[in-house]
């Protein structure tokens, strides 16, 4: 298929992953609907990542839509976190389900419908790029804003990368392959397109309001997610403070030789403070020297060790496959492997 071509039908899956949301992401889900209707040649259909919910599928008012094709939701074993849940929705899509591209996105409204057409109506123009809706305007306090500006500037000191994207984005079905077969999916999926080197643009979009109920994102949620984003990147970032650790330590050598110097050749010494002075650079000199070993130990450890593949592994966390009640048909299934893991866990 030749992505953009107007005679063409486009299928795309949007999946969003829930905890807890279901009022909101029964609401977006039609207003995404709706919004559909302006969409000539594409199919569309959603896959709800449960992630976990105490209350599976409480608040989620069935409805019957009219252009999305069908509505299902993939019910995990645990609580994963939304990273890994949109990893999870991705490896599925890759294994049981035919498209030509993924619209991810967050079910809380935040993600407006409409820009969900603007993101699909530049998929097709860009002929299958990669594309990410880049925040401008938030609803969001000051402490937050100044909190993700640090974080933006911590980020773009140690990976190099400015940090503009989050998740609602739209990929096509080859990106899909490529990354569900990286590690770095498992923790970030910004992150892991970044890695991955796949070409990207950006379309300025504003974030919207919650649809219901109230964020379950709290600070230490926000800061290991933050922490996620940075450790996509932990070669850089290792490298990085390595090589500022042997810059320091350089720095702190020639600090060390003047003070000697200064203490041998000259009468200006305090008495005392040349000790004092080069006891405290040695200090701080094992200091950097532990660190720079650690890291390239760690380093050495880390690239050595089998690491987590998404699609190899992702099977051990998936239950059923459900459609949601109120859709076209009203059927519930659970395709291919998945099914047969659910039966076979009866079973036993």
């Amino acid at each position: 298929m030749v992505i953009g071509h107007p005679n063409e039908e486009l299928r795309v899956v949007i999946t969003m992953p829930v905890f807890r949301d279901w009022d909101a992401a029964s609401r977006l889900c039609r207003q995404i609907d709706e919004r559909a209707a302006d969409l000539d040649g594409v199919a569309i259909r959603i896959l709800l990542v449960d992630d976990g919910s105490p209350e599976p599928l409480e608040g989620w008012a069935p409805f019957a839509p009219a252009h999305i094709t069908r509505i299902d939701v993939l019910q995990l074993r645990r609580n994963m976190g939304h990273q890994r849940a949109i990893a999870m929705g991705l490896c599925l899509i890759q294994s049981e389900i035919e498209c030509d591209a993924v619209l991810v996105m967050d079910a809380d409204g935040e993600d407006r419908a409409e820009d969900v057409v603007r993101l699909i109506g530049g998929f097709r123009d860009t002929s299958g790029s990669i594309i990410f809706a880049a925040r401008q305007r938030r609803f969001a306090g000051a402490g937050f804003r100044a909190g993700y500006w640090g974080y933006r500037l911590l980020h773009r000191i140690l990976t190099g990368v400015a940090v503009r994207e989050g998740n609602f984005s739209i990929v096509p079905r080859s990106a899909v392959t490529r990354l569900v077969t990286m590690s770095e999916l498992w923790n970030h999926y910004a992150g892991a397109i970044h890695k991955s080197k796949l070409p990207f643009v950006r379309v300025s979009v504003d974030r919207g309001r919650r649809l219901g109920g109230t964020s379950h994102m709290d600070l230490v949620a926000l800061v290991v997610h933050g922490l996620s984003g940075i450790s996509t990147f932990y070669d850089v970032v290792a490298t990085r403070i390595l090589m500022a650790s042997i810059a320091c330590m350089i720095v702190l050598a020639l600090a060390l030789a003047a003070v000697v110097g200064i203490r041998l050749g000259t009468h200006l010494a305090i008495p005392g403070w040349a000790t004092v002075a080069g006891g405290l650079g040695l200090l701080l000199m094992l200091q950097f020297v532990s660190m720079s070993f650690s890291l390239v130990f760690l380093m050495i450890n880390t690239r050595q060790n089998m690491t987590f593949v998404p699609i190899r592994d992702y099977r051990v966390f998936v239950g059923a496959v459900e459609r949601m009640p109120g859709g076209p048909s009203g059927a519930t299934e659970a395709p291919g492997h998945v099914q047969g893991q659910v039966q076979g866990q009866t079973s036993s």
